[in-house]
């Protein structure tokens, strides 16, 4: 069975720049529609009203970083199961492991390419659907 096309996303970035490139990327490029909530703060509100298919979590974020945040997803019973991918500068295995016992789907590695996102994001969602219904 194949997956259902990745549609959603809601991505959760406090720099304006990467904001804008990720916009162009995903709802130019990449054909999605997407939320980008700047504040993690209003991040968990913000996903149950949008209902994405997948979240994308910038590690780095003033106050709340994606760790944390994704650690208060997973308490909250409308966003414990949405898959997370997290974008980072960071990539030492400690790191990387940190984020796959948070049940991170993915990660992606800070510098991207805007032209690739929406092919990366997709690949990680065919993965999730090949793994079967539990994402974390």
């Amino acid at each position: 069975m194949s997956a259902p096309p990745l549609q959603r996303i809601c991505y959760v970035e406090d720099d304006e720049d990467i904001q804008r490139i990720v916009r162009l990327s995903l709802e130019r490029i990449g054909g999605m529609s997407v939320d980008i909530v700047a504040d993690p703060a209003a991040a968990i509100e913000r996903m149950i009203a949008f209902k994405p298919d997948l979240v994308v979590l910038d590690w780095m974020m003033p106050r709340i970083d994606g760790p944390t945040l994704c650690r208060r997803m997973r308490e909250h019973g409308e966003t414990r199961d949405l898959p997370v991918v997290f974008v980072t500068a960071k990539s030492s295995p400690r790191e990387l492991e940190e984020l796959r016992a948070l049940g991170a789907a993915g990660t992606i590695s800070k510098p991207f390419s805007p032209n690739e996102l929406p092919e990366r994001l997709r690949a990680i969602w065919r993965a999730l659907a090949a793994r079967g219904p539990a994402h974390s």
